[in-house]
């Protein structure tokens, strides 16, 4: 992937956006107003905010990096749109501002080093809303995946005392992508969920095995576990 084709993906959300909003709100009334009592809308925008437990696993080092996770958070704005008119299922997509990293222990080699990396991510999600007996309360599985790109974040070197860029040939590559998997409750425009960010891809540069860890295979992903709290209308 490169940054030509995640601006492409950009636009086409920007572009989608707007798509059957305009017919969610009652005649007469201001659109604002219409849409926050308008529980069971068929399409809505949403504000997310929330905690990431991140993981960075290294395969092939034999156990010889030892890894924490190091709590990070995330904020965004989400687009969900019902698909047709039978079951209750919504897609929904968005522009989100997410950080992750890690903490690697200290071995005989390196000190202790502690990596943030900032992300722009575009999350693409298949929901499912049940409704239950309490009214205005839904139960909403989801499942899909996500893209993104590396817009900065630092490596702290406690040992030697420095400071750089995560990303690099010899460090991390920018783009990631994997699947998201998880459940959230809603009340009314209120919504909370927890999650998993499951990373495919090798997050790890082209020149990685030749700096860091004997016999590294070269293989870097990336976890998250996540908990949001929103609101939509």
């Amino acid at each position: 992937m490169t940054k030509r084709t995640f601006s492409l993906y950009i636009l086409l959300l920007c572009a989608c956006l707007p798509m059957e909003a305009a017919g969610d709100f009652y005649e007469g009334e201001p659109l604002y107003a219409s849409r926050w009592r308008d529980y069971k809308r068929d399409s809505y925008f949403g504000l997310r905010f929330g905690l990431n437990i991140p993981t960075v696993r290294y395969q092939g080092t034999g156990g010889t990096a030892q890894t924490d996770p190091h709590p990070r958070y995330h904020l965004g704005l989400v687009y969900g749109n019902k698909l047709g008119n039978g079951l209750p299922f919504f897609l929904e997509s968005g522009l989100m501002y997410t950080e992750k990293g890690t903490e690697i222990k200290e071995t005989e080699d390196y000190g202790v080093r502690k990596t943030t990396l900032r992300y722009l991510e575009i999350p693409i999600v298949l929901k499912y809303k049940i409704d239950t007996n309490a009214d205005d309360f839904t139960v909403q599985p989801f499942f899909g995946g996500y893209l993104a790109v590396g817009v900065g974040g630092e490596v702290k070197d406690y040992t030697g005392r420095t400071k750089y860029s995560p990303f690099g040939d010899d460090r991390y590559k920018r783009f990631d992508a994997g699947l998201k998997v998880g459940c959230g409750i809603a009340f009314q425009n209120f919504y909370f969920s927890m999650g998993y960010d499951i990373g495919l891809f090798n997050i790890a540069g082209k020149d990685y095995a030749d700096y860091h860890y004997d016999n590294f295979d070269g293989r870097i992903r990336t976890g998250n576990f996540t908990m949001t709290v929103g609101v939509d209308f």
